[in-house]
């Protein structure tokens, strides 16, 4: 169970920290936002929208890393878990 709200998180990507932004609304992620911008630009554009539509569509944390954005996915993994767990109820 998640509180409704914004939940704001940062985890080590490949080249600085990724920030994610995430919002709950009736215990289920409704929106999400990563700041990719300390990243390499070609592999933080290919990986946004398919790790943002993931986090959506499996409403967790537990998404697939992208093929050439693997550090940037494993941050963005971890900022997902602790904005989630900030989300706890």
């Amino acid at each position: 169970m998640w509180k409704d709200g914004i939940y704001l998180s940062q985890a080590r990507g490949m080249a600085g920290f990724v920030k994610t932004k995430l919002e709950i609304s009736n215990n289920k992620i409704t929106s999400v936002n990563l700041d990719l911008y300390t990243e390499t630009p070609q592999y933080a554009q290919k990986a946004k929208s398919k790790l943002e539509n993931e986090v959506l569509a499996k409403q967790s944390a537990d998404i697939y890393a992208v093929s050439g954005a693997t550090f940037t996915s494993n941050g963005v993994k971890e900022a997902v878990k602790d904005a989630l767990k900030k989300a706890e109820k």
